[in-house]
């Protein structure tokens, strides 16, 4: 469907500028600020606990995170394991960025280095309501990242299971 088709002649797919925000529950509202705060600098916008599902709006940048406390009668449901956000970081920031993380009591899988893109290289952990989580760094040549995953050769916590498909997560439990 283009612009013209809609009845709008003005608009097309150049004018989407990027996304705004991505939203999901959680099983604890003061447990999921501390931990977006904490963990990943997120400021809190706004809360509103007087709803039926309290909720709330973080930015971790410019990308926000539209978070309700999921409703009783709502089962929870896995997730699957290629559903996640990834946070950007410096790459001169990468390493300190995630001993930070770790430093929280966060368990983390990485580096992975990525093999089709020069310098990408990706960890990942979860939150506390087992949302994948990946911080990924793009450093300016795989001879850069290659000494990265090098300095954290034995820290990579494999076992994990967060990177890959999810046959990889169907297989570590």
């Amino acid at each position: 469907m283009d612009g013209a088709s809609s009845g709008s002649k003005n608009v097309s797919a150049t004018s989407i500028t990027g996304i705004s925000h991505s939203g999901f529950y959680t099983d604890d509202l003061d447990r999921c600020i501390e931990f977006y705060t904490k963990v990943l600098g997120a400021k809190l916008e706004w809360r509103q606990d007087n709803n039926p599902n309290p909720l709330i709006k973080l930015y971790i940048g410019d990308f926000g995170l539209s978070i309700i406390t999921r409703p009783k009668d709502e089962p929870k449901r896995e997730i699957p394991h290629s559903i996640h956000w990834a946070y950007r970081v410096d790459p001169d920031k990468a390493e300190e960025t995630i001993a930070y993380i770790k430093s929280c009591g966060v368990e983390v899988e990485g580096p992975i280095p990525h093999r089709r893109e020069v310098g990408l290289c990706s960890w990942f952990f979860v939150d506390p309501d087992d949302h994948r989580l990946e911080i990924e760094a793009k450093f300016a040549s795989n001879e850069i990242r290659a000494a990265v995953v090098e300095r954290a050769k034995g820290q990579e916590n494999r076992h994990l299971g967060m990177h890959g498909a999810d046959e990889t997560k169907r297989k570590m439990y």
